[in-house]
């Protein structure tokens, strides 16, 4: 008799696909058929795991589609609701990848 395979976790399969490429959560929630609420709890937790093995979550900041406001100081992975500088709501969302 065969043993079972388990299939890989949703926190897994996340790092199996963020070290082969950057990807935003929009992306990453159509392929896991996960929500993008979830995924971003998912992705604090795996900032941590990576840390004890030597690896990190790298976040491409967000940026205001109309000003140009850069995130870079935004530690969070969720994105910003609006820009704090000219306070419109048109926000490039970030993007993720493991180094």
């Amino acid at each position: 008799m065969e043993p079972i395979q388990e299939s890989p976790t949703i926190r897994q399969q996340l790092i199996e696909r963020l070290s082969a490429g950057t990807c935003g959560v929009r992306e990453l929630s159509q392929e896991l058929h996960q929500s993008e609420k979830e995924l971003y709890a998912h992705l604090e937790h795996i900032e941590r795991t990576l840390k004890s093995g030597g690896k990190r979550l790298v976040i491409e900041p967000a940026v205001c589609l109309s000003c140009g406001f850069l995130f870079e100081h935004r530690t969070r992975p969720q994105p910003p609701g609006h820009c704090p500088q000219c306070r419109k709501p048109r926000i490039r969302r970030p993007r993720y990848t493991i180094r």
